[in-house]
């Protein structure tokens, strides 16, 4: 499988009858979601860098790598490929010799020593350099994208369970890195990454993962891309509930577990209708829509929440320290728009042929949109989930689904399958 990887740039073609180059480029949106998007990029690794990254969190000093990955789709969407190699070049800075990138990390670059990577975060990076591969063969950062692509499926596909007697067979695992709590010795609550292979799939990272293989696959032609994506899409259908009508959140060496969050009824939906599963991809988008409906009391807007049942902190410890802190200890009762989720919600919509719910669900998030073009993470907190501080992955994710709404039925440019 190694052996595979090691190819030359020079060597590496392209299948150009399978697809062709998929312009993407379209006017300028109206607002300052894009303005607040391009605002978010800074130099990396050094301040006269020509590679740009996304700071997640300007107080904190933050990047995560899977909100760069998105703003490379939106700015290659809306004409601005320059910029989006600049941030390929960024993403190529970080990108260990392993393939991964981390999740996350704080500046001036990421930490030494205990690994934090999320295969779902490794395969958008890939994602986003296999799309900016694919919509013009011509652009100053190919090698880059080339290289950031192939080490992304190298972390990706090496981590693919291949133990038929397995329920996990097929699908890659979460990453590595492990997060513990604990009370010191003055009763202050602290979070501590620890050394760990994470041996749980996470039912949502599979679905990135097919879709940059799937990607990856369209622009080389290589067959063990597509291939590895094919068992991938077989092993999380493996994970539907009918009863729930959806996919489970992730899968361990016992078997799907039984916790239905929003974006596996979504993303899910997606992934199912790109493989010819109409009927659950039907279903899992309007669970999606209903189920996990809500409405933010404040502004009005309504959106979705993250999950659908369960406790909201699920570590005993964290429920101890913070449970009385929160609106609500169930995700039943706790009413928080998730934007980034809504979003997918709508894409779901939209493919599932539902093309006026899909634009209802945006415009229905506009009550939360700030001054500066930004949506928030959450409408509430979550500790150690989610803030209401605003976010590149919601705003980006609500712009991505605002250009596919302009293009008609059936001719998708994002997650084509």
């Amino acid at each position: 499988m190694r052996r595979f990887f090691l190819v030359l740039v020079a060597t590496f073609s392209f299948a150009c009858g399978m697809s062709g180059p998929r312009p993407l480029t379209a006017p300028v949106p109206e607002g300052k979601a894009l303005e607040y998007l391009r605002t978010t990029l800074i130099p990396y690794p050094t301040p006269d860098s020509h590679g740009r990254l996304a700071l997640t969190d300007p107080i904190r000093k933050r990047l995560a790598t899977y909100d760069s990955a998105l703003l490379i789709l939106v700015l290659m969407r809306y004409g601005f490929r320059e910029e989006a190699g600049r941030v390929i070049e960024g993403l190529r800075a970080v990108q260990r010799a392993d393939g991964s990138v981390p999740f996350s990390f704080t500046l001036p670059r990421p930490e030494d020593g205990i690994p934090y990577v999320r295969a779902g975060a490794v395969a958008w990076v890939g994602y986003a350099a296999a799309e900016y591969l694919d919509a013009d063969r011509a652009g100053p950062v190919r090698a880059e994208a080339i290289a950031l692509a192939r080490g992304a499926a190298t972390y990706v596909m090496e981590r693919q369970v291949a133990k038929p007697d397995d329920p996990r067979d097929g699908l890659v695992l979460g990453g590595a890195g492990g997060f513990r709590y604990e009370v010191d010795e003055k009763g202050r609550l602290r979070e501590r990454l620890e050394l760990e292979d994470i041996e749980w799939a996470s039912v949502e990272h599979n679905i990135d993962a097919f879709f940059f293989l799937r990607a990856l696959a369209r622009v080389t032609g290589e067959a063990p891309y597509r291939d590895a994506a094919a068992r991938i899409a077989k092993a999380v259908a493996r994970t539907w509930n009918g009863s729930a009508g959806q996919l489970a959140r992730g899968v361990t060496t016992a078997g799907p577990d039984d916790v239905f969050t929003l974006d596996c009824a979504a993303w899910g939906s997606v992934l199912l209708g790109g493989v010819g599963e109409r009927q659950r991809a039907e279903t899992s988008a309007s669970v999606a829509d209903a189920s996990f409906d809500a409405r933010d009391e404040r502004t009005s807007a309504r959106g979705h929440r993250a999950q659908l049942t369960g406790a909201v902190l699920e570590s005993v410890l964290l429920q101890r320290e913070l449970g009385a802190k929160l609106a609500a200890n169930d995700w039943s009762n706790l009413k928080a728009i998730w934007p980034e989720g809504s979003a997918g919600v709508a894409l779901a919509a939209w493919r599932a042929g539902r093309t006026s719910r899909a634009g209802s669900i945006l415009a229905a998030l506009e009550p939360l949109r700030a001054p500066n073009g930004s949506l928030p993470t959450s409408t509430l907190d979550v500790p150690y989930l989610f803030d209401t501080r605003p976010s590149i992955a919601g705003t980006a994710w609500v712009e991505l689904v605002r250009f596919e709404l302009g293009r008609e039925p059936g001719h998708p440019t994002f997650w084509v399958h």
